[in-house]
């Protein structure tokens, strides 16, 4: 069967997406994959205690998925979640000591996984994943506005 490019990148967006989380998930063992990159994405985000709200709308998220994910991870002592100062009616997030330990204790295990999915590919090709990757990012943002979907996250 002879599947066009533009339906086998599509298509193959989501099966790669589901191993990844599979395979990660079980390297991972305390936290689960989708934690994992949250935990990753509150700790790049320039204010050090962002709101629920400002996580969703950082990683793409809806505000109560995110919430769920937090809460999680809040009762496995990863963050805590107090009222935020500035709205009372939002949640802010700090990262605890043990999601920085669990950082450090896996940062030569991240690098060694990360090594093994991309043997064999080289450097340029990997340049071209992440500039095509960024374009889907850019067009999906474009897609959002033009479906009129600002208020629910892609």
């Amino acid at each position: 069967m002879d599947i066009p490019t533009k339906e086998y990148l599509f298509g193959s967006i989501f099966l790669l997406a589901n191993k990844l989380q599979t395979l990660g998930d079980a390297v991972l063992e305390q936290i689960t994959l989708k934690q994992w990159l949250l935990l990753i994405m509150v700790f790049n985000m320039e204010k050090k205690q962002p709101s629920v709200t400002e996580i969703a709308e950082s990683i793409g998220g809806t505000r109560q998925n995110v919430r769920k994910m937090l809460e999680v991870l809040s009762a496995k002592g990863y963050v805590t979640l107090c009222v935020n100062k500035q709205d009372k009616r939002n949640l802010s997030v700090a990262l605890t000591d043990k999601t920085l330990l669990f950082f450090t204790q896996f940062e030569a295990r991240g690098a060694a996984f990360l090594e093994q999915l991309f043997d064999g590919i080289d450097s340029d090709l990997q340049e071209s994943a992440r500039i095509t990757v960024e374009a889907i990012f850019n067009n999906l943002e474009r897609m959002k506005m033009q479906y009129g979907k600002s208020d629910r996250h892609i």
